[in-house]
């Protein structure tokens, strides 16, 4: 079995919110749009767009988490208005609240990224916190969005931590896919992942530091073209194909437990995947000085790579055993994985990263 899940239409291209009317009313001429105070003042240019071809919508400002509580909210609000589709503008958290609000009134939905901070403008599925911001699960969608449009002028007027983010979460999605591989001979959809992960790599390695230097200019670099695709189109592809085989995220489950702790509140998803990711590749046994090159990529970006710099101060291995006390072993175990994963070697293993971080630090500095 081989399910597909990819958006109708993706467009990633300077300036395409200056046109987006014409095709968002293609799919619906009344709508629902939600999204960030912020992020709809970066999206004017398709507000003033969906005027011109005299679209109906009403405009709700997005903040918080993507609680079941959020959804249930405005699904109320919108339900019996006649919406013909759900516009989201902004970040993950925005756009993962519009993907579940249209499944549920079963209407089409529109993703506008305004950051390139990962791939949720792509996926079938919704990332679920609290109220505090700890994770609460996943909840998986019965398709992408209809249409996807990307300006890349207004991702590339982003701060640069929102891109450095999205690079360290497309970074993580070949580490965790190849492991699941078990062989040349594994399912097509597995196979498919890998190497789509892997294009995205070469492509970040190319170009990555190169966008990130460039971002938050006026001028749209081909780097940076390059890297919001990687980010957005191939990490949201290597998730779109999949077979009927369980598959584990490592890294992502490891990400999941530092939102239970507080010292994390005001990290992005994306710099704790990218401490997770040097964690992942110490469980995985890659070879020291290939686990330091990672670790060096990803402090060049002025991402997390030591715990003091997720927000957990004093004893390391205090934090790694309680770290590790919850995080999800059971569920890991049951994949059968390339290597063997216990408590015990998850908490030496985040001591290990924090280590390898220190190291690095030590080595060289990050781009100002």
């Amino acid at each position: 079995m081989v399910i597909v899940k990819a958006p109708a239409i993706y467009i990633n291209k300077p300036n395409i919110l200056a046109s987006g009317g014409e095709r968002i009313t293609l799919i619906g001429r009344k709508l629902l749009i939600i999204g960030g105070k912020t992020a709809l003042t970066a999206a004017a240019p398709l507000l003033a767009s969906l005027d011109e071809v005299k679209a109906e919508y009403e405009i709700h400002t997005f903040a918080g988490y993507p609680t079941l509580e959020q959804i249930a909210r405005y699904v109320s609000v919108a339900s019996g208005k006649g919406y013909e589709a759900v516009v989201g503008i902004g970040g993950g958290k925005a756009l993962d609240v519009v993907k579940a609000v249209a499944e549920r009134l079963e209407l089409p939905s529109i993703t506008v990224p305004t950051v390139a901070g990962t791939c949720a403008a792509w996926s079938a599925l919704t990332v679920l916190y609290d109220n505090e911001g700890r994770s609460a699960g996943y909840l998986p969608l019965n398709q992408s969005p209809q249409l996807v449009l990307a300006d890349t002028c207004v991702l590339a007027a982003a701060p640069r931590r929102y891109l450095a983010s999205g690079i360290a979460d497309t970074y993580v999605k070949w580490n965790e896919t190849a492991v699941n591989m078990k062989n040349l001979h594994s399912d097509l959809d597995i196979r498919l992942s890998v190497h789509t992960s892997l294009l995205a790599v070469e492509v970040l390695d190319r170009y990555a530091q190169e966008a990130y230097e460039a971002a938050y200019e006026d001028e749209v670099t081909w780097a940076f073209h390059e890297t919001s695709q990687a980010i957005i189109w191939l990490a949201g592809q290597v998730g779109s194909i999949t077979g009927g085989q369980p598959r584990i995220a490592l890294a992502h489950s490891l990400h999941d437990c530092l939102t239970q702790f507080p010292e994390t509140k005001d990290t992005l998803h994306g710099e704790k995947i990218a401490f997770s990711l040097i964690v992942h590749a110490i469980l995985q046994g890659l070879p020291h000085e290939e686990i330091l090159q990672l670790a060096g990529k990803l402090h060049k970006l002025h991402l997390p790579v030591t715990l003091e710099q997720l927000g957990f101060w004093g004893n390391a291995e205090q934090h790694a055993e309680a770290i590790a006390k919850v995080f999800p072993l059971e569920k890991v175990q049951a994949i059968k994985l390339p290597f063997t994963v216990d408590r015990e070697m998850i908490a030496l293993a985040i001591v290990q990263a924090d280590l390898t971080g220190k190291r690095v630090i030590g080595l060289a500095s990050p781009v100002s």
